[in-house]
């Protein structure tokens, strides 16, 4: 009986001594040194002052970003383009009389046979898968190299034609037919090569055709 007198008596005290403790504590806590209430004022202050200058720092960025808006926006008149760095105006066309009486008649009936044969090209380039820049080539013989051409034999004076002669020991319109001829040459060799792809594919189809109706495979003979 005593003992266990003595065990609630015990409890009670523990406990009594832990409820002494807390109060104890809290009163300790409440109690702020002058020190902390000094750095409590100050951490106060100085997240005011944080705040404000956050504030002054945000709305600055804002307004740049109303000012680059405003801007992007705006109808700002396009600065002319300057004369070095405009778009090159386009090679004028050389237009030039082939019947003109100043071109001799070898050369006129040069001329002739070059234009139909540059006609015949064309011709045949529509119907063959040709690169680009054979055509192009095509196209600067006929609107291009030939007019400069007879142009420039044109526009010689007929009083200083010798010098021509003086220059390379033979006549203006010597060498005239001489460059003609040449260019025919060439015509010549594009009219041939386009034929040959016409040529392989006549021979094509006739390699096909004997194989496919040969007699030799006929089950009726």
């Amino acid at each position: 009986m005593w003992l266990l007198f003595l065990l609630l008596l015990g409890l009670a005290s523990m406990v009594a001594l832990l409820i002494w403790r807390a109060t104890h504590a809290s009163r300790r806590a409440r109690r702020i040194p002058k020190a902390n209430l000094v750095s409590l004022d100050a951490r106060l202050m100085r997240g005011r002052q944080q705040n404000r200058s956050g504030a002054r720092n945000g709305g600055s960025f804002a307004m740049s970003i109303v000012d680059r808006l405003s801007r992007l926006f705006s109808k700002t008149p396009v600065p002319p383009v300057s004369e070095d760095h405009r778009s090159p105006s386009p090679v004028p066309a050389i237009v030039v009389d082939y019947e003109d009486e100043r071109v001799p008649s070898g050369a006129q009936d040069r001329i002739r046979r070059i234009l139909a044969s540059l006609e015949g090209v064309q011709v045949a380039m529509s119907r063959e898968e040709i690169p680009s820049f054979n055509r192009v080539d095509v196209e600067q013989m006929r609107d291009l190299h030939l007019p400069k051409l007879v142009k420039s034999y044109i526009d010689i004076p007929a009083a200083h034609r010798s010098e021509i002669f003086r220059r390379t020991g033979k006549s203006a319109s010597f060498k005239l037919n001489e460059s003609l001829d040449q260019m025919q040459s060439k015509i010549d060799d594009i009219l041939r090569n386009l034929a040959q792809h016409d040529i392989d594919a006549f021979a094509n189809n006739i390699k096909f055709i004997g194989q496919k109706y040969s007699d030799d495979d006929d089950p009726f003979k």
